[in-house]
């Protein structure tokens, strides 16, 4: 079962970054939509002021079209500006020479009887964006034409270039949020797993002193237990009654031997010198050994030369162990494959059967001591197979097969 603080905690993080990021999001873009609306709104008002002035210049100066006007439109933000008449032809232009030609824009007179002033974006020749203003200037004799004043937007684009370095800005904000995050994230959880870890090599190592006082105590007492058993069977005849229940003493105590050995084996503090193991050769010579007599098929898959750092002969208890394990899973037929192969810096070992294979709910506790889900298993075998080969710097795990036809033995080394 994994510890609930790491998910508490995921779960609590995850949320706060994706609020704080759903806040920042939410309002950098309010803030953009608000930017544009001002930067349009500016455009607006300057050209809406324009165009008051230049119609109160008109009224004022008795409806000529005379220089005072000509200040006014010739402001440095006013790309141009132009006066037509409702045929379209040009009264006025910032650029003298335009002056009496034709728009060319048909529907003029229509616009200006319905008095509606209108801008929009526009591109000028020169490639420069222009913001375009068209609205309907009133002559004080009561004729209506049209005025058309034409922008530069680059007070306005500043405005807007200043959108991009905010979300440039926010964009960082978030990376350097999410990034502390995670990093924090494997930080907690790298001190928790090793905590875990601690704690629980803390246990096994008190549970490995107490078996080991106990084994040793049971030992003692199994030895004169078993020596006066013997000794009462090797006196007694074979037709006595009392043989047959002497030699049920006699396996129930070799059994409790077994299994004391078994415990002062996972209990006792080991040292560990590791050399080079050729695999193919240990392989072939472990399947000879632990599967003769078997009737299923028997398939070794191994690369030659190659070689782990291991202490042999421990390595071949637990492949053996491996072995007999998948052997008893499948009874008298099946498929057993056993093999070794390169995977990267590491060497794989591998013991594939074809059996039931392993309840899920079995799969967490499995390198568990004293677990087991044989009804004769001490539950030892799988853990002390875990301390040795992880003292080998190697790690080992036990699961179904991808197709769910059989499990999988697993023991990755360092290359020899």
């Amino acid at each position: 079962m994994r510890p609930v603080v790491p998910w508490v905690f995921r779960a609590t993080l995850l949320s706060f970054l994706l609020l704080s990021t759903a806040v920042l999001l939410f309002a950098t873009a309010r803030n953009a939509r608000t930017v544009r609306s001002l930067a349009e709104t500016s455009l607006e008002s300057t050209a809406q002021a324009l165009s008051a002035s230049a119609e109160n210049a008109l009224r004022v100066g008795s409806g000529r079209t005379d220089g005072a006007v000509r200040e006014i439109l010739s402001d440095r933000v006013v790309a141009y500006a132009l006066i037509a008449a409702p045929d379209g032809k040009i009264l006025f232009h910032t650029n003298p020479m335009r002056i009496g030609r034709s728009l060319g824009e048909e529907g003029l007179a229509d616009w200006l009887r319905s008095g509606r002033p209108f801008g929009r974006r526009v591109t000028l020749g020169t490639g420069l964006p222009a913001y375009e203003f068209d609205y309907v200037l009133h002559r004080p004799d009561g004729r209506a034409e049209l005025l058309r004043l034409v922008l530069h937007t680059a007070p306005a684009d500043r405005l807007l270039d200043g959108i991009s370095r905010m979300w440039l800005a926010v964009s960082g904000m978030l990376v350097l949020l999410w990034a502390v995050g995670i990093a924090l994230e494997r930080v907690l959880t790298r001190h928790l797993r090793m905590q875990a870890e601690a704690d629980r090599n803390e246990r096994l190592a008190l549970i490995g002193r107490m078996t080991a006082t106990l084994a040793h105590e049971i030992r003692n007492a199994l030895g004169a237990v078993k020596g006066y058993t013997q000794w009462v069977d090797e006196k007694t005849a074979l037709s006595d009654p009392r043989k047959q229940g002497l030699s049920i003493a006699l396996k129930g105590t070799e059994r409790i031997e077994s299994l004391v050995n078994e415990l002062l084996l996972f209990a006792r503090e080991e040292t560990f010198s590791s050399a080079p193991v050729d695999l193919p050769p240990l392989l072939e010579s472990l399947v000879r050994e632990e599967a003769a007599g078997w009737p299923g098929q028997v398939a070794v898959d191994s690369v030659a030369g190659v070689r782990v750092l291991a202490e042999p002969d421990r390595l071949r208890r637990i492949l053996a162990n491996g072995v007999r394990n998948a052997i008893q899973a499948m009874g008298d037929t099946g498929v057993l494959r056993i093999g070794a192969n390169r995977a990267g810096k590491r060497v794989r070992i591998f013991i594939e059967d074809s059996g039931p294979g392993i309840p899920e709910t079995e799969r967490p506790r499995l390198f568990t001591p004293f677990h087991t889900t044989k009804p004769d298993g001490t539950g030892l075998g799988l853990a002390y197979a875990k301390k040795v080969v992880e003292a080998m710097k190697g790690r080992i795990d036990l699961r179904n097969r991808e197709d769910g036809s059989g499990a999988v033995f697993e023991i990755l080394l360092p290359k020899g």
